[in-house]
């Protein structure tokens, strides 16, 4: 009994099919390459698609911070030109009050001077728009014909002081009611609405309830989608308004701010040409990074048209009558 069961042979384990090892290994190999796949879509996503969407916001940052500061320069060289010019009419004045306390001859070089003085302000006041300027050297023109003394003078001394007149009027013209509309425009820049994509403004349309559709069916829907907007040919007659992040959304308004302030302080200066250029920056900013199509934004912009209208309609007075004047008469006493 013994013997038999020793002699008996064991049974063999089963074969595993090849078929079946190889099917197994497939199933392997297509996971990693899905898995590989789906690595590579959400690298892309995160750093190339983020990359893509700050570029053009990056870029039109740095241009306009590089134009505001070749604006600022050019008005830092204006102020300088205007300081340079000031402090030549003082020197002037220095060099004329010094000549009368040494006591010297003085009939010529006080006409001579004073017609001087009367040529810097019609210069001033026709090139450079620079109305205080113009009011100090007549006034100081005024001063030197009146240590004249001389009678005949008076006509002169008569068309400078209506010419002072017509300066003051000017700088009282329209200023205050233009300067107030200015600060309340500066105060509405805090709430004008941004600039939005019509993508982003505008929900989604709802669309009739469906079944959901398998999972692997949207994944690969997706896919697709994103792979073919890597390459899109469109026209746009107007450039595409740049998403602004928050801080960047408070310098835009901060820098629009600075402009109607910038042109209000022009205008109690009265200088309309430097009124005009900070209004059709500010005009040009409200364009860019604004929502125009918004109540208000429409508002502002037909109130900045209306002061540059206003700005380019004021008339400057013609102060050259006592320079014609003066001239008249020292020809006809030489």
């Amino acid at each position: 009994m013994t013997d038999e069961t020793e002699n008996t042979p064991l049974p063999a384990p089963p074969v595993t099919p090849r078929r079946a090892r190889s099917v197994a290994g497939g199933l392997a190999l297509l996971l990693s390459l899905v898995t590989l796949i789906g690595l590579g879509y959400v690298w892309y996503v995160l750093s190339y698609k983020a990359h893509i969407v700050g570029l053009d916001v990056t870029k039109s940052f740095e241009a306009q911070s590089t134009a505001l500061v070749q604006l600022d320069r050019k008005i830092a060289a204006l102020g300088t030109m205007q300081a340079v010019d000031r402090k030549a009419v003082k020197d002037l004045a220095q060099r004329e009050a010094s000549l009368a306390t040494h006591n010297r001859p003085g009939r010529h070089w006080r006409v001579r001077a004073a017609a001087d003085l009367l040529l810097i302000a019609n210069d001033q006041l026709r090139f450079q728009h620079d109305v205080p300027l113009a009011q100090l050297a007549l006034h100081q023109a005024q001063r030197e014909l009146r240590r004249q003394g001389d009678p005949r003078l008076i006509p002169v001394r008569q068309a400078i002081l209506q010419e002072i007149l017509r300066l003051k009027a000017l700088r009282r013209q329209h200023t205050s009611t233009m300067a107030l509309e200015l600060v309340a425009l500066a105060h509405s820049a805090r709430t004008l609405p941004l600039a939005v994509p019509q993508a982003l403004r505008t929900p989604p349309p709802a669309s009739a309830k469906t079944k959901p559709s398998p999972f692997w069916r949207r994944a690969a829907y997706g896919i697709w989608r994103d792979f073919t907007n890597l390459i899109r040919i469109r026209k746009e007659p107007v450039h595409e308004r740049a998403l602004l992040a928050p801080k960047r959304a408070y310098f835009v308004r901060q820098n629009l701010e600075l402009r109607l302030y910038g042109a209000q302080l022009a205008l109690l200066e009265h200088r309309p040409a430097l009124v005009g250029a900070n209004l059709a920056a500010a005009d040009r900013w409200i364009n860019r990074y604004f929502d125009v199509k918004a109540r208000t934004s429409q508002a502002v912009l037909t109130k900045l048209a209306a002061l540059q209208k206003q700005t380019s309609a004021l008339k400057w007075p013609d102060i050259s009558r006592s320079l014609h004047l003066l001239r008249r008469l020292s020809r006809a006493a030489s």
